[in-house]
């Protein structure tokens, strides 16, 4: 197969912004295979691998997304990480202790609204987490400032907060850590 430049470019120019390529895409209320993801992983040993890594990259393929990492990473990097670690952070244990299931941050067709996220801003020890992250303003503003331009979460046609596959694996890494670690 050869290589679509036009799907090349945006490729690269959502990489190296710090978003992630997810397999799927919310489109036409529903998840739709993403046609970046598909040109990325039908040309990845033949072409991408080697171009990422030759500026100076890691291209990172994990199950149903994509994204870059600095060979070399930086504080502003770091700074990046935290904020999303810190966001999913809140937004999990936010949902589960409201008495919500974890899934209502993975159903396309449910997701969290602007009132669930309110009221998951207004515990105590939620606040202190977004403040140690640097995270200013309202967690709805955040979740538009930091995971949804990175691809990390969508909104879906009702207007609610879903976690893309990259922000699923955020979970399943923990989740999987967690129970590894288990007596």
């Amino acid at each position: 197969m050869q290589v679509d430049q036009r799907r090349s470019r945006a490729l690269y120019e959502m990489l190296i912004n710090g978003q992630v390529v997810n397999e799927y895409i919310f489109k036409d209320n529903g998840l739709t295979p993403n046609p970046l993801y598909e040109e990325l992983i039908s040309n990845f040993d033949r072409y991408y691998r080697d171009l990422y890594s030759n500026i100076g990259f890691e291209l990172v393929l994990r199950d149903g997304f994509a994204y870059i990492r600095s060979i070399d990473p930086d504080d502003a990097q770091n700074d990046a990480v935290r904020k999303v670690q810190g966001l999913l952070l809140v937004l999990g244990r936010g949902v589960t202790e409201l008495g919500y299931q974890f899934e209502l941050l993975t159903d396309p067709d449910v997701g969290a609204s602007s009132e669930i996220l309110v009221q998951i801003a207004q515990g105590e020890d939620k606040q202190e987490v977004l403040a140690a992250c640097d995270l200013k303003g309202s967690l709805v503003s955040n979740m538009e400032k930091v995971l949804s331009r990175r691809g990390i979460a969508f909104q879906n046609a009702k207007g609610n907060w879903v976690l893309s596959d990259a922000g699923k694996a955020f979970f399943s890494e923990l989740f999987s850590d967690l129970n590894s670690k288990r007596p």
